[in-house]
């Protein structure tokens, strides 16, 4: 890792590639580093990753591009298969040809939620819905290399998506009670990538805390911790009438994450998400 000088991340415009780039300079302060949005790096075309390739020449490529819009991924099918699956392909395969290293991410609704007890990365995969499907296609690309890495991850929040701000100016909030996660701060995925890469990890990971809560207690801590007068109403996935479906409990295990970075475990998922609201507050 201390041989790396030459960095790339997709996605530039989104709150991962954000954290993750900052990541990287602190890591690697004398990197040249890439970090594209779409206008400059469309992975679904592959004359835009072969010119990007051709220019950066990159030793890691952090994938940070997805479709995100999981309700939308329902009815924009084309272009979630495009960016979560076709596009990461190619990036695979640039990667290879110029003996890159891939870190990509997915998500934990490739589970269909009807475990009662963590998922780790043994246990099969069972998509609940196109978005899900999309990122399943896009991990086994991204695996193709062995040397690549894919980092499951949930519930992400951060600087450039606050989950949290509405309930500062909602009188009444409905929050999902019936699903089960662990709300996960971008910033501490990006901090545990390159620790992860130098001790030689590839494969497939899941980025998770040690507890978990519903959606309705993640944002009653939040309404505590600011001291806000909403009232919170615990809602039914059902009653929500959503187009795509979504894992109940999608609680993934973080065993074989904190065996690679000799870790004990990685703690509650409170202690990040009380720092994220303090500094939010600190901001307002």
């Amino acid at each position: 890792m201390d041989s790396v000088s030459r960095v790339l991340i997709t996605g530039g415009g989104g709150m991962l590639a954000w954290d993750v780039a900052r990541a990287v300079r602190e890591a690697l302060p004398g990197a040249t580093l890439a970090v594209l949005a779409r206008p400059q790096l469309d992975i679904a075309q592959p004359d835009s990753v072969r010119s990007a390739f051709q220019e950066v020449r990159p030793q890691i490529v952090f994938n940070c591009a997805a479709y995100t819009n999981v309700d939308g991924a329902e009815t924009q099918r084309l272009a979630a298969e495009q960016a979560n699956a076709e596009g990461v392909g190619l990036l695979a395969e640039a990667c290879r040809a110029s003996a890159a290293r891939l870190i990509h991410f997915s998500t934990d609704q490739v589970f269909n939620g009807l475990s009662s007890v963590p998922y780790t990365e043994e246990d099969a995969a069972a998509p609940c819905n196109f978005y899900a499907q999309t990122k399943l296609a896009g991990e086994a690309f991204a695996l193709s290399g062995p040397d690549n890495l894919v980092l499951r991850v949930q519930w992400l929040y951060g600087e450039r998506k606050d989950r949290f701000t509405p309930l500062r100016t909602k009188e009444v909030f409905n929050a999902f009670e019936d699903q089960f996660g662990s709300p996960t701060w971008t910033r501490e995925i990006a901090a545990i990538l390159l620790p992860l890469l130098k001790r030689g990890a590839n494969g497939l990971f899941h980025f998770a805390y040690d507890d978990y809560a519903s959606w309705a207690q993640v944002f009653a801590f939040a309404k505590e911790s600011w001291n806000l007068p909403v009232k919170l109403v615990p809602t039914a996935t059902a009653a929500a009438k959503l187009p795509a479906a979504r894992p109940r409990f999608s609680v993934l295990s973080n065993r074989k994450l904190c065996q690679a970075l000799g870790f004990s475990g990685m703690g509650s998922w409170k202690r990040p998400l009380g720092e994220f609201l303090k500094q939010a507050q600190s901001r307002t």
